[in-house]
């Protein structure tokens, strides 16, 4: 009786992780629409930014941009480690979602209250549960940020509390 010998498994396609991949193309597009849009947007002065009211939005869209590319490379590249498939993408996409509904929520409530809830939700997405570490990133990230920016360097962002409490 003869046997043949198995066949050799085939490489994994590109991307490695296709639900990130995807996931991380969208972010980069919505990151390209919304910095093209930049220019034609017209906005007040902003203590931030002396050329343009807009320097400071499309520095950060730039890094956003970046930081999506990088993703997208590993996605395609880099093999899954740990749980893999729809548990990342589904991780990934809820990360998206808070960090839209903290922007919403900084037009409405001021700085405060959307970061730091937000934060407290982006640390438990991520897996943090240490309480002292989520205490302190919540601190140092929530109104600790705001104060280093709006007291030390001078730059103006929203307002702490919408109602011009402080």
């Amino acid at each position: 009786m003869i046997t043949s010998p198995l066949p050799a498994p085939k490489p994994p396609a590109f991307p490695k992780r296709p639900g990130e991949f995807v996931v991380a193309l969208a972010l980069i597009a919505v990151a390209i629409l919304a910095f093209l849009t930049s220019f034609g947007a017209s906005g007040q002065g902003n203590a931030a930014s002396a050329d343009s009211p807009m320097q400071l939005p499309r520095i950060l869209l730039g890094i956003w941009m970046v930081l999506g590319l990088l993703c997208t490379v590993m996605a395609g590249f880099l093999a899954p480690k740990g749980r893999a498939g729809s548990y990342r993408v589904c991780r990934v996409a809820l990360f998206a979602v808070i960090l839209s509904a903290v922007s919403l929520g900084i037009l409405f409530l001021g700085y405060l209250i959307p970061v730091t809830l937000g934060l407290g939700a982006m640390l438990l997405c991520l897996g943090e549960r240490q309480p002292l570490r989520f205490a302190l990133t919540l601190l140092i990230l929530g109104p600790g940020l705001w104060a280093l920016f709006h007291h030390g360097l001078g730059l103006r962002l929203p307002l702490l509390i919408s109602g011009g409490v402080f």
